[in-house]
């Protein structure tokens, strides 16, 4: 057997090779083993570094959640919703496509054949200086023209080891695609909301109203259906806040005679059927029954338009008001067509404890999975927050300038209870127990929310002549009145300069400091650039946390024990090609010499 020169000098080389890897073994271990290093010594990075597939399994445990704030509900209202078997919400409809890449098996969700967990940001990239509500392009901040705001972010997502982001505005007449290809580029998903905002942006006042809504959903869902970046779609957001109108509108629709008030005000909000003669036992089953019927038609008609081949999540996403878990449990067969439940939830650094806990109150009610579409809290500690029995000013003269000693900004709670809640989510969706994910908002500070058409507590002076002129005695001014402003507003509030951060908020107990800040919600805090639209962003420490739960590492050992054996082995298969080599260079010499002595050369 004849081995050709270059094969000769190849395994040469590989022996070689294998004897300087085996020098430097120990050395690579050692690197290995000391490799770990904390949270406090890590900083943000700016390029992608991780194609995100799902969270570690190392941080399942990384934080505890604590009590919620709900009250319990009554073991009259357990028996009456048990009644209904909400194993009749599931649809019928295959929930996979062979070209989507995207599958539910039961409660689990799956991309690309890999179990997929939503570590997922609420994405909606509004510059200083504008309002997405009253001026152009109305929050649609992903068509071509506004492609720098992509180049800044998506790489600063997957460096985080975010996976999926979520989407508000979408102007139907606009083409997106630029956007989606970049999302697709920096491996993560999009789950896009179909605006419908309030009943002034989508007006119903008839069934052929919602129909047409529904058709326009299931257009858009189709002009993108090939489009590998999206995970799913929802029509709306909080579409059950009354805010938004809708539940209003439904009401006249259907005429199901619903009272909004609460029902320790005679009306029919949390109603919880303990008073089951109660004219609330049939308005609410009409109102959630028009309601999530309306969702299962859109619902529908966009699977209807993916067709066999595609399949997305279709959802809606709902606000956590009204007992929405009961209503989930009473009325959730409504909706087969939906795949999923999702819902904001802003709960402080829980989702709930023992049976007040959110995520298990669905995950009983349903054989959906669930979503929390939004979470988290604000970074600032706002001295308005506080409220004792002998204390409670209100109200507040303080801003972001003049604040009280041992209050302002407050990266490390903000940090904290946001990696609460998202070790949380985790840990659920490690145990089996129904949720896919979640998204935590935002993805930066947002001053436009401190205006003066957001719903935040404010003064306003309501003399005839201040209405004309619309706060026309607003704080400073020597007429101002305190008389005329919200419990716990801040004076500066509503904030009439969209460049100026303010504290505009409401008072909430579950919140770390007691109060809701709009404005300091971001995990990037936003630097106005020369006046131009594109800010700079500053990360947070609440980066860098996330960061740390979602990127998945390997214990440091084992990381070594790899790459040792990778070397063992490389060493061992050049040292059988050296023996081999060895071996037919001997016998070939040998046959060699024994022509030589048969030919008796002299040469030799």
């Amino acid at each position: 057997l004849k081995v050709p020169h270059s094969t000769s000098d190849a395994a040469m080389r590989l022996g070689v090779a294998a004897f300087l890897a085996l020098s430097l073994l120990e050395a690579h271990g050692s690197e290995y083993a000391s490799g770990e290093a904390g949270i406090a010594n890590k900083q943000p990075t700016t390029a992608p570094t991780h194609k995100a597939k799902s969270a570690s399994p190392s941080h399942k445990a990384a934080h505890h959640a604590e009590p919620a704030h709900k009250a319990r509900e009554s073991g009259s209202q357990q028996q009456q919703a048990a009644s209904v078997l909400h194993k009749t919400d599931k649809s019928s409809r295959k929930q996979n496509g062979t070209k989507s890449g995207i599958a539910l098996k039961g409660k689990r969700l799956y991309v690309d054949s890999e179990e997929f967990f939503m570590k997922g940001v609420a994405y909606s990239p509004v510059p200083l200086g504008d309002d997405p509500l009253y001026g152009a392009p109305y929050g649609d901040y992903f068509t071509d023209e506004y492609s720098a705001f992509w180049v800044r972010d998506l790489p600063l997502l997957n460096s985080m080891g975010s996976n999926s982001i979520r989407t508000y505005a979408w102007n139907t007449t606009r083409d997106h695609t630029m956007f989606l290809d970049m999302v697709h580029e920096n491996d993560i998903k999009v789950a896009i909301t179909y605006f419908l905002g309030s009943t002034l942006q989508t007006p119903v006042s008839s069934k052929e109203d919602l129909e047409r809504v529904a058709q326009d959903f299931a257009h858009q869902v189709a002009k993108y259906k090939d489009h590998p970046a999206i995970l799913g779609w929802s029509f709306g957001n909080e579409i059950n806040g009354g805010w938004n109108g809708f539940v209003y509108a439904l009401d006249g629709i259907y005429q199901c005679g619903w009272n909004p008030l609460p029902v320790e005000q005679g009306g029919c909000m949390n109603f919880d059927y303990t008073n089951k003669t109660s004219p609330c036992v049939k308005s609410v089953e009409c109102l959630y029954k028009s309601l999530f019927g309306w969702i299962d038609r859109a619902s529908q008609l966009a699977h209807e338009a993916l067709g066999e081949d595609y399949y997305r999540l279709m959802f809606a996403t709902f606000a956590d008001v009204d007992q929405l878990h009961l209503r989930i449990k009473m009325f959730g067969h409504y909706l087969p067509n939906s795949d999923m439940w999702a819902a904001q939830v802003y709960r402080g650094k829980t989702f709930g404890d023992g049976d007040q806990d959110f995520l298990l109150q669905v995950n009983n009610a349903s054989s959906k999975p669930l979503a929390i579409t939004e979470y988290g809290v604000d970074s600032y500690k706002d001295s308005c927050g506080i409220c004792t029995k002998k204390h409670c000013p209100t109200p507040c003269y303080n801003t972001p300038t003049n604040e009280t000693k041992g209050y302002g900004e407050d990266q490390k709670t903000h940090a904290e209870w946001v990696a609460a809640l998202a070790g949380r989510l985790h840990q659920t969706w490690e145990e089996g127990k129904g949720v896919i994910g979640g998204f935590v908002m935002a993805w930066i500070d947002e001053a436009w929310k401190t205006t003066t058409h957001f719903p935040t507590n404010i003064c306003a002076d309501n003399t005839k002549k201040a209405k004309k002129g619309g706060w026309k005695y607003h704080y400073p001014h020597k007429k101002f009145d305190p008389k005329t402003c919200d419990f716990k507003a801040h004076v500066e509030c509503p904030n009439l300069n969209i460049w100026k951060p303010s504290l505009c908020g409401q008072f909430m107990p579950a919140f770390p400091d007691h109060y809701l800040n709009e404005g300091f919600f971001g995990i990037n805090k936003v630097h106005g650039v020369d006046q131009t639209d594109v800010n700079e962003l500053e990360q947070k420490l609440v980066y860098v946390v996330l960061q740390d739960m979602w990127l998945p590492k390997e214990d440091p050992i084992i990381e070594w024990h790899k790459a040792a054996t990778a070397t063992l082995m490389a060493a061992t298969i050049s040292t059988i090609l050296i023996t081999i080599w060895a071996c037919q260079r001997h016998f070939h010499l040998k046959a060699a010499v024994s022509a030589v002595q048969y030919t008796r050369d002299p040469v030799y």
